[in-house]
């Protein structure tokens, strides 16, 4: 892709990521609730939301690799197309089963959305900007899934749940849109076609990429616990209404996305493992206070603690991913990642719903923290 276009078709891309993923993140606050509303035990919880998961992790490497041969503008667009219809049959959901099948559905849309998009990013990212790239990528993901938790939040307390899934729905169709008329093709199909096809346990046998894919399952495992019970923790045992659960996780999302770009900058002249190290130690710390916090005001520190460790570590971790998948393949790659943050994802998901029924919510808090520092010495081993 010539330059130009390259300069053309970028934004464009961040553009859709940032309204697709502010579609996916209106529901973040109300989901764990809704589910209560229906019946849901906290076990039911870590299936709602490890459904989601489950159908990504199957799905993503899979779907990476035809990216590399197909056009990742298609797959982009059906992906989209799959979302905007599930996120209407929510409002008609009467039960956890009926929530755990639409979330399964709901992740085959995701597995075709953002890896493909990250993967089209690594198309466009010239050679030694990798962090920059992969942090401004990354800081559209954020910033929309941080703008989603507030809207959701808001449009919740002020209107009705109908109302947030509605919002959702329009803002998928409109990232639907947007890629179709404004976003171009990659590249020739011929060319697409002769790329090589990498097998994926070439890709497993790159210490750098096999550190990272075993780093993000096991960081993963410890996230469970905020996307899937924060808000219930907020709401259910700190008596914080919807609103302010929405804005202390777009707060956290945002600190996060803010980062992406500026540490991503310094990690194309820096040790990118140094960042990830320390990255990941905040976070874990973070963990430990979340399990401590009484009021909001806590709360709201604590997750601003996670997100920050999260905007030093995740640039440093793509940009690695992106180098190396270069020669390999970056849908293939981008897949391989992904699907590992998926799997730690649904394990996550479940252990924390389990530890809640059997304890309470801070000892998985604390099990998060614990889990964030045995991923370090993971990665550190293989990828030094």
């Amino acid at each position: 892709m010539s330059g130009a276009r390259r300069f053309a078709a970028f934004p464009t891309l961040l553009l859709c990521v940032f309204t697709a993923m502010t579609g996916l993140g209106v529901v973040s606050p109300i989901m764990p609730n809704y589910a209560r509303e229906l019946g849901a035990t906290g076990i039911w919880i870590g299936l709602i939301y490890s459904s989601f998961s489950f159908t990504r992790a199957v799905l993503q490497a899979p779907i990476g690799r035809l990216s590399d041969k197909s056009s990742k503008k298609r797959i982009i667009s059906i992906g989209l197309a799959v979302y905007a219809f599930i996120s209407l049959l929510y409002i008609y959901a009467s039960s956890p089963l009926h929530l755990v099948a639409l979330r399964m559905i709901h992740g085959v849309g995701s597995a075709m959305v953002m890896p493909v998009a990250m993967a089209y990013a690594v198309e466009l990212t010239p050679r030694g900007k990798e962090g920059r790239y992969m942090g401004l990528i990354t800081t559209a993901m954020f910033t929309g899934f941080g703008a989603g938790p507030l809207l959701g939040g808001y449009l919740y307390d002020r209107f009705s749940l109908n109302a947030v899934f509605y919002s959702m729905t329009a803002l998928v169709t409109l990232s639907l849109l947007l890629t179709i008329l404004f976003v171009p093709e990659e590249g020739d199909a011929e060319t697409r076609r002769e790329r090589p096809s990498v097998p994926f346990m070439k890709i497993l046998s790159n210490r750098k990429l096999l550190g990272a894919l075993i780093y993000r399952i096991v960081n993963a495992l410890g996230r469970g616990s905020i996307m899937g019970f924060l808000s219930l923790f907020a709401v259910e045992t700190l008596g914080i209404d919807f609103t302010l659960v929405g804005i202390i996780l777009a707060v956290g999302v945002f600190a996060n996305s803010f980062l992406q770009t500026p540490f991503g900058i310094l990690a194309d002249r820096y040790s990118r493992t140094i960042f990830i190290i320390i990255g990941s130690a905040v976070s874990s710390l973070g963990y430990f206070y979340l399990a401590k916090t009484g009021n909001s005001f806590d709360l709201m520190a604590a997750r601003l603690v996670i997100s920050v460790g999260g905007g030093l570590a995740l640039p440093a971790m793509t940009a690695i991913v992106a180098e190396e998948g270069r020669s390999l393949g970056a849908g293939s790659t981008m897949g391989v990642l992904n699907t590992g943050m998926s799997i730690g994802q649904i394990a996550g998901s479940l252990l924390t719903g389990i530890i809640m029924d059997l304890y309470d919510i801070q000892a998985a808090f604390n099990i998060g923290g614990v889990l964030g520092f045995f991923s370090i010495v993971i990665f550190y081993l293989l990828a030094r």
